[in-house]
């Protein structure tokens, strides 16, 4: 179970993607709003945590701009 949650946890953005996908396209079979409303919400989350990945920070610890 570890092994599965480390893995979850190391492509968060990438199931983020795929559960956004999946609600929009919900909202777009069904018209439910709520769906397209929580996938919109999950879009800013992905781009946030991805903004904040360590990759990022690589300059920043070499003493970069």
């Amino acid at each position: 179970m570890k092994t599965l949650w480390d893995f979850i946890v190391k492509h968060e953005f990438w199931f983020l993607v795929l559960i956004i996908v999946g609600l929009w396209f919900g909202y777009s079979q069904t018209g439910q709003r709520w769906m397209g409303q929580l996938a919109d919400v999950l879009v800013i989350t992905a781009i946030v945590r991805l903004a904040m990945h360590p990759m990022w920070k690589k300059d920043e610890e070499k003493g970069g701009k």
